[in-house]
């Protein structure tokens, strides 16, 4: 962070440097800067560090930039951005802000992650069934030193106990059961696995991935679509391009790989757009 920093610095920005300390202290560090007459935001950090920052920024004209220095820095693969310190804020200084649609999560039993959030927003995929059930159950000192071999970890302790219920889909109207659910606003879901090809960040749509096969193997079969760039034609999964999701029941969700909270759980574009540069 001191050598981002000192290039911002010499680039005639005025450069304050905030640090979080628990999961959402970047909503709240972000409004602070916000109010404090910040003209640009920039996130260093993983994945969960943007999503917290662009959901405090989301609906103002304040620009927000990201430094790729988390577990696996989806995002910035997703937009072509150099993980390293030098090229991230080149990319910075020489990028202009470029529009994107968040999804939104708008939670019906209460509220989410804090006391005072039932709506939550997202700039890759948020996820119900399978994967949010590993992500819930991720061992967090696990995480802090080994990263994502953590979230590795996890599914493969969940997958010997797993026996889904069904979950109850609803995409734009139309009905679905579901084993587990991936709605997608960008087209990466972890590193450079590509889970939703058609998707894009900078346009007003959802991607969502419904998978209904219940077996054992089938968690380890969707994985390797995703490897291997199949999971689209998989007969078993239904690719649907829609603009409301809503899951019923009380399901553990995760966003931009973070758990957020339970289900009944609506999923949209968010109606505030955020001004991001890349």
């Amino acid at each position: 962070m001191a050598l981002a920093s000192d290039l911002l610095a010499r680039a005639g920005y005025e450069v304050k440097v905030y640090i979080t300390e628990r999961k959402g202290h970047g909503i709240e560090l972000a409004g602070e800067a916000l109010r404090e007459g910040a003209s640009l935001i920039i996130a260093g950090g993983g994945d969960g560090t943007y999503n917290e920052c662009m959901n405090a920024l989301a609906g103002t004209q304040i620009p927000m930039g990201i430094l790729p220095m988390g577990t696996t820095n989806v995002l910035a693969k997703e937009l072509g951005i150099p993980e390293n310190v030098q090229g991230a804020v080149k990319r910075l200084l020489d990028s202009k802000p470029r529009e994107v649609y968040p999804g939104r999560l708008r939670f019906e039993s209460g509220p989410a992650f804090q006391d005072e959030i039932s709506e939550r927003r997202f700039f890759l995929m948020a996820g119900v069934g399978f994967d949010a059930d590993a992500v819930y159950r991720v061992n967090k000192k696990l995480k802090l030193y080994s990263g994502k071999t953590a979230y590795i970890w996890s599914g493969i302790k969940h997958l010997m106990d797993w026996q889904p219920d069904p979950i109850a889909v609803n995409v734009d109207g139309r009905d679905f059961s579901a084993s587990s659910l991936i709605v997608c606003k960008g087209a990466r879901y972890g590193g450079h696995i590509k889970a939703a090809p058609h998707a894009k960040i900078t346009e007003p749509w959802l991607h969502a991935l419904i998978m209904h096969g219940r077996k054992k193997i089938h968690p380890v079969k969707y994985a390797a679509g995703m490897l291997t760039g199949t999971l689209v034609k998989f007969r078993d999964v239904d690719y649907v391009k829609c603009k409301s999701v809503r899951v019923g029941g009380i399901r553990h969700v995760q966003a931009d790989g973070d758990y957020i909270g339970k289900s009944p759980v609506t999923i949209d574009i968010s109606p505030e757009t955020v001004k991001l540069l890349f």
